[in-house]
């Protein structure tokens, strides 16, 4: 058994495989997603955090929110 154990840590420091970091790889992929998607924007570096959101205009909030009736209505329509 020990001899057995001998020959196995001889065979991986002998190994050129190195270990795989995966939160480096992962860091990685991470950063060329990101390429990708501004690549597809063509733009050269991410655009700056948006300021204070402005206040929506009274018609755009009317809009929304008889949209959002009229799916409930229709909702409890189709319900028995």
């Amino acid at each position: 058994l020990a001899a057995l154990l001998a020959v196995l840590a001889a065979a991986r420091a002998l190994s050129t495989c190195r270990t795989l970091d995966l939160e480096a790889a992962r860091r990685k992929r991470i950063e060329a997603v990101r390429g990708q998607i501004l690549s597809k924007l063509r733009l050269p570096e991410p655009p700056a955090e948006p300021g204070p959101a402005r206040p929506l205009p009274e018609e755009v909030r009317a809009l929304y929110n008889s949209t959002r009736e009229l799916l409930r209505q229709r909702e409890r329509q189709r319900q028995p």
